[in-house]
């Protein structure tokens, strides 16, 4: 289907294309084994769209139109003894829903999906036409009065994608966001901050608020040079 495995995670499937980067990955939370699948802005891949299987979204769609059985991901049984493990008919009907999810929605849904689309559910809470929520959402929404750090990863993509837009003014209030709650948020690992994701990203927006404020004769250029750079090397800035 066009995936190739994770450069540097083995359990995460990667369709890198042209402007954004599909995944298909296998989450082991305690008991569960559990599908994942996201869609990443490859020129700012800080953050995804991901399948909300923890409310739902995608099975209730399911149920309704397919004869599907499972709730999309396993359970294992743990016996009174010994190790833990799969019944091999949950096993298999697990599989054959998650195989008609992926082949029926979710590879169509990331077929359709577009840069503005994706920018879009940064800032606003989607809707499908029937008033459900999208199968794909995002950990938080961008709202400037939080005061930890739930939606800096969303400010990021989203003024980023502005600013490769060209609109600059509309943007800047979301890099500036972003780059105040990822400095706040690395100070503890300053030292050695160009080892964690979010100390890459801080780098790139210091770049960029520096070169608008600096150098803005050279704003147009520095963006598309330095997102060209972060789309080559994708894996180093995704979360």
């Amino acid at each position: 289907m066009g995936f190739q495995p994770h450069p540097k995670e083995r359990n995460r499937l990667m369709r890198v294309r042209e402007e954004l980067i599909d995944e298909v990955s296998l989450r082991t939370d305690g008991t569960h084994l559990t599908p994942c699948f996201h869609i990443y802005y490859r020129k700012a891949p800080f953050t995804s769209l991901y399948v909300d299987l923890v409310n739902n979204s995608l099975w209730r769609v399911m149920k309704a139109r397919e004869p599907i059985t499972t709730n999309l991901w396993w359970n294992v049984k743990i016996p009174q003894e010994g190790p833990y493990y799969y019944e091999m008919e949950h096993f298999e009907a697990v599989w054959r829903d998650v195989v008609l999810a992926l082949e029926r929605y979710i590879l169509p849904y990331m077929d359709a999906m577009s840069v503005e689309k994706l920018l879009d559910f940064m800032v606003k809470p989607q809707r499908r036409e029937d008033g459900e929520k999208e199968i794909f959402r995002v950990n938080q929404i961008v709202f400037f009065s939080d005061i930890y750090f739930a939606c800096m990863d969303e400010a990021a993509v989203y003024g980023v994608g502005l600013w490769i837009a060209g609109r600059y003014t509309e943007g800047l209030p979301y890099l500036i966001f972003a780059q105040n709650k990822y400095r706040e948020h690395i100070r503890p690992h300053e030292p050695e901050k160009e080892q964690f994701n979010e100390g890459r990203v801080l780098g790139m927006l210091d770049k960029l608020i520096s070169t608008y404020e600096c150098k803005p004769q050279e704003l147009k250029e520095t963006v598309e040079r330095l997102t060209d750079q972060i789309a080559e090397n994708w894996a180093d800035y995704m979360m």
